[in-house]
């Protein structure tokens, strides 16, 4: 595998064509078939070139490790659990995630071509990544979407100290005359992600993010990935990952809650959780030449707000990762070496050249 490299003290960059290339490269060779390989790596490579590391192929180490314990099928299958002109109910039999849901997204867009929406579940399904990246599948097709999954629980009930639910996130989004609009969010105040990438930079957290395992405030990144994550907005973040751990999970039929094994403490045990999908052809609701008339007139007024001392210009929701992903297209990706070095140590151990 020949490839250019650039390392500096704290980050490297590569072309997403090569990083990719290494990301899909490693899951063949625990068993993920090519196109399942390419298609996770995809999602990964994404996520680092919007410049969300936290979400990027940093976590191909404890995807590997999970395939390789056994907790998680290197070989995705979906099956129809129930089926109607709008709904799908699909089974990852403990696939990768990122196969399952952009798979079950593909489907649901076939689906509200003639049903006008399709509400998609997936059950016994692992982490899937970052979740714009299937929300902005729907905008492709001219289609808006809301799609969320739950996972380990890393968040206490608003009042308590115990962790009963997860970061569960959520996205939305639409297409647009100048670009998608895409919310991608955890309902905690920080994605875990972000703070596994503080520990390993060594930086503190903010005021606000987590408590230690005692319950108590802090800012060192390793005593809150002992601890538990904080919800955004307090009782709100709260209300809303607990919605999300009921759709995605109760209602599929997943794991919620605390029946949710930990993702990084026990390797060998499968996760089984849920993903859930609804996707609203906009031109059933209005034709889309309306619909974008609408969306760049509420991107003017957004645009030409007055600004608030400290800001040069308003952002809509996805445009600065959006911006990111095409200067990085140019230019390569960039991810941390200490991820860099983690990739190497497995091309290394799974012997690829």
């Amino acid at each position: 595998m020949t490839m250019t490299v650039t390392v500096d003290k704290e980050s490297v960059r590569i072309s997403p064509e090569d990083l990719k290339e290494v990301a899909a490269r490693l899951l063949s060779k625990v068993g993920v078939p090519e196109e399942q390989a390419f298609r996770a790596a995809d999602v990964m490579v994404n996520a680092d070139l919007k410049g969300v590391e936290s979400h990027g192929v940093r976590w191909l180490d404890i995807y590997l490790k999970r395939i390789q314990a056994g907790s998680v099928n290197p070989v995705t299958e979906l099956k129809v659990i129930r089926e109607k002109a709008g709904l799908l109910l699909l089974d990852a039999q403990n696939g990768l995630g990122q196969v399952a849901l952009s798979k079950g997204v593909e489907m649901g867009i076939a689906k509200a071509r003639t049903a006008g929406v399709c509400i998609v579940g997936v059950r016994n399904t692992n982490h899937c990544g970052a979740l714009g990246y299937y929300a902005e599948m729907a905008t492709k097709a001219n289609m808006a979407a809301i799609v969320m999954t739950n996972g380990t629980p890393l968040m206490a009930p608003w009042g308590g100290v115990t962790p009963c639910i997860g970061t569960n996130p959520i996205s939305f989004a639409t297409p647009g005359a100048e670009g998608p609009v895409i919310l991608d969010m955890a309902t905690s105040a920080s994605a875990r992600g972000k703070v596994f990438v503080a520990a390993q930079k060594g930086t503190q957290l903010p005021d606000g993010i987590a408590l230690n395992k005692a319950g108590e405030p802090t800012t060192d990144p390793k005593e809150a990935l002992e601890g538990l994550l904080l919800p955004v907005g307090g009782p709100k973040g709260y209300g809303l990952s607990l919605i999300i751990d009921i759709m995605a999970g109760i209602m599929t039929g997943s794991n919620h809650g605390q029946n949710i094994t930990s993702l990084y403490g026990d390797l060998e045990t499968a996760q089984h959780i849920g993903h859930f999908a609804i996707i609203v052809n906009i031109d059933d609701f209005l034709p889309l030449t309306d619909f974008f008339t609408g969306m760049e007139q509420s991107r003017r007024e957004l645009k030409g707000s007055k600004l608030a001392k400290g800001f040069d210009q308003i952002f809509l929701p996805g445009e600065i990762e959006a911006n990111t992903v095409r200067q990085r297209k140019q230019q390569g990706a960039i991810i941390p070496v200490a991820t860099w070095n983690i990739l190497q140590d497995w091309l290394r151990k799974l012997n690829i050249q």
